[in-house]
């Protein structure tokens, strides 16, 4: 929007998706929403549509919606475009998914941080010996998986439910505030037994 005059050019119906799998809910609502055109007819923008600062149209997944899909590629060999039917996203949102796990932590500090913690017990998976960003996300999430069940055998309660991604990200978001966004750069997760809530 170049900041010329601009008049209303009728509407669009757009779907907003929220899944939560832990819930078994899929909601899908359609809206209108309005449309606008540039009087300018070099304007980058053109036409667009009114989207409310709260209600911009997208698809929202739950955290255990996707650890699910990252499961199901990198722990049970499923097809990035089996899994995206599957979990009724797109085939890119799952590589993304992909790739998100496998930057969250390196595997051989979640590893060290499991054996630290329980050095009698059994010990963790081992990170995967395989290249790539699929063996890796595959290891963050055996690893995470590990290290929420080492903290809950150790009696810590760990807010929220469902697979270690969860716990643990939940955890972090509640004692530092950080947050692990699905759409752009996270910051690492806290991989140091100062950082559990032990």
């Amino acid at each position: 929007m170049c900041g010329a005059r601009s008049w209303w050019n009728g509407g669009r119906v757009v779907a907003e998706v929220i899944h939560e799998l832990g819930q078994g809910a899929r909601r899908v609502i359609d809206v209108l929403r309005q449309r606008a055109r540039c009087s300018d007819r070099h304007c980058a923008a053109g036409s667009w549509t009114i989207y409310p600062a709260d209600a911009y149209p997208h698809r929202s997944y739950q955290l255990d919606v996707v650890a699910s899909a990252v499961a199901e590629v990198c722990v049970g060999g499923g097809t990035r475009r089996a899994v995206a039917v599957h979990h009724e996203c797109s085939r890119r949102s799952v590589s993304r998914w992909v790739r998100w796990t496998a930057q969250l932590a390196r595997p051989e500090d979640l590893a060290r941080l499991c054996a630290r913690l329980d050095p009698e017990g059994l010990p963790p998976p081992t990170p995967a010996t395989a290249g790539g960003e699929v063996s890796r996300a595959g290891a963050v999430l055996r690893l995470l998986d590990h290290l929420g069940d080492l903290l809950l055998r150790r009696g810590v309660t760990l807010p929220g439910r469902g697979p270690g991604l969860v716990r643990v990200l939940v955890a972090q978001r509640a004692r530092f505030g950080d947050v692990a966004w699905l759409t752009r750069s996270s910051p690492p997760l806290r991989v140091a037994a100062e950082a559990l809530p032990v």
